[in-house]
This record gives structure tokens, C-alpha cells and sequence, in this order.
């Protein structure tokens, strides 16, 4: 075994899997946790971040961490959409993830 710290001991894209994990658990169609209500269930997004954040090695510069978890969690993009609630405009701010592969293929993985 080697002394090397792993990845989760030293960063975490903890951000990224939050916003995969509110998007996993508000999809109603089209996802195998449909199937069955379960009482208790976890996030998969969650889940495998932490895996492999527990299986990697943590990189060593701050640099490559940051790349590392960009490939795990991918890139927050903050998209600000413009929405009437009665009759007023008002500016409406949705953070989401691109480029994850941690969610089960369903987006981009990592080159």
C-alpha cells in the first residue's frame, strides 16, 4: 500500500455532485430509479464521485487537482434566464453541470 493521500482526502468536486444529485433525484421518467419507490435512496451521482475520489491518488499541484476534478465532476455553468411572475420580469439563475462523467454515460467522459 502506498502513503500517497488519496484524492477525497484533499479535494472533492463537491459542488458538481450536488447539482448532479438534485437533477438525478427530480428526473421522473427514464432513469432506473423510477421503477420502484425506495425509502432511502442515494444518490448515484453522490456515490460515485466519492468512489473515485477514494480510489485516485491525489495528483500533487493544484493544477492538476483542478483538471482531475473538472474530468470527475465537470464545470459549473451558471445560466440566467429571464422569467414573468406576475407580470414582473425577473432574473432567474440556474447553476448546472457539462462535461460529468460520474453520472452513468449519460454526458461526456473524461479524454
Amino acid at each position: 500500500m502506498t502513503d500517497r493521500p488519496r484524492l477525497i482526502e484533499v479535494a472533492f468536486p463537491l459542488k458538481q455532485a450536488s447539482l448532479d444529485s438534485v437533477h438525478e433525484k427530480n428526473v421522473r421518467h427514464g432513469h432506473i430509479s423510477t421503477l420502484h419507490i425506495w425509502p432511502a435512496r442515494r444518490p448515484l451521482a453522490a456515490c460515485r464521485a466519492a468512489l473515485i475520489a477514494t480510489l485516485l491518488p491525489d495528483p500533487g499541484t493544484p493544477e492538476k487537482r483542478q483538471e482531475l476534478l473538472e474530468k470527475i465532476g465537470g464545470k459549473v455553468v451558471t445560466q440566467v434566464q429571464m422569467k414573468k411572475v406576475g407580470g414582473k420580469t425577473i432574473e432567474v439563475v440556474k447553476e448546472r453541470t457539462e462535461g460529468v462523467s460520474c453520472t452513468g454515460g449519460t454526458r461526456t467522459a473524461p479524454t
